[in-house]
């Protein structure tokens, strides 16, 4: 995702597209609290612009953000100054004893947007991608604390549109068009961006194109289970309910 959620972007998704993040750290915070876990680190991969981690440092909460987008690494400084961060990406990123982990906003769905990205960030391996999934969740069950939490989103195969489909959001000082297709011969979900904030008097413009590999839900609880987790099954965070074809997944360490 290098070059992904550029200033522009990373702007209007925080400004716009902010409620996944919120509806998230409702329910993480209600989940660790009912547990007993009123502090402790909380690790968020695929921080964004930082409004998990400024809902958990509000809540008690020390949190380190991971993210391979500079832009909302910045943003995340600004929002959530007592927090850490870290740009990295989730694949590789040294985890640290925590309570919870999140991957809020189908993080774990997003490739590399260029090969060199690709080849520095992700495990080297022969294996199919998907084995890079479980080597996380191994990774995260190594790094939580007995009953910690891993809370996390993703899109299925069932979000893959038939036909293409185009949508226009704005906001006060910016709007946004985006075009979803699917990729079929690589199975793939491909996001064509085209941005527009205002600067001045004036209006710029730049264009991201992001893909994402859809994952199967029982694979994934089935790579979860195998890591030593249980697993709950989501349909939303809070009172926000997913999109069609997305999934979530509430996994504790026993």
């Amino acid at each position: 995702m290098a070059g992904s959620y550029r200033s522009d972007l990373a702007y209007i998704h925080d400004a716009g597209f902010g409620d996944l993040a919120r509806g998230a750290a409702s329910v993480l915070r209600h989940e660790l609290r009912r547990r007993g876990l009123t502090g402790g680190l909380v690790i968020d991969l695929g921080c964004g612009s930082g409004i998990l981690a400024e809902a958990m440092l509000a809540s008690g909460y020390d949190v380190l953000g991971i993210d391979v987008s500079k832009d909302m690494i910045a943003l995340a400084r600004k929002r959530a100054p007592a927090a850490r961060f870290r740009r990295e990406s989730l694949w590789v990123a040294r985890l640290e004893p925590c309570v919870a982990v999140a991957a809020i906003g189908e993080c774990l769905n997003y490739l590399s947007l260029s090969r060199s990205t690709q080849d520095a960030c992700a495990p080297r391996s022969d294996r199919p991608p998907a084995s890079r999934e479980a080597r996380l969740f191994r990774n995260i069950f190594d790094a939580l604390q007995a009953d910690g939490i891993l809370l996390f989103d993703i899109l299925g195969p069932e979000g893959l549109p038939q036909e293409p489909r185009r949508t226009f959001i704005q906001g006060d000082d910016w709007a946004v068009l985006t075009t979803t297709s699917s990729e079929r011969r690589r199975s793939l979900l491909a996001r064509r961006i085209t941005s527009f904030r205002r600067v001045g008097d004036l209006y710029r413009r730049d264009d991201e194109v992001h893909r994402q590999r859809p994952l199967q839900v029982s694979v994934m609880n089935s790579y979860l289970r195998a890591a030593g987790f249980t697993v709950r099954n989501l349909s939303g965070y809070a009172e926000a309910g997913f999109l069609p074809g997305r999934a979530g997944f509430l996994a504790r360490k026993p």
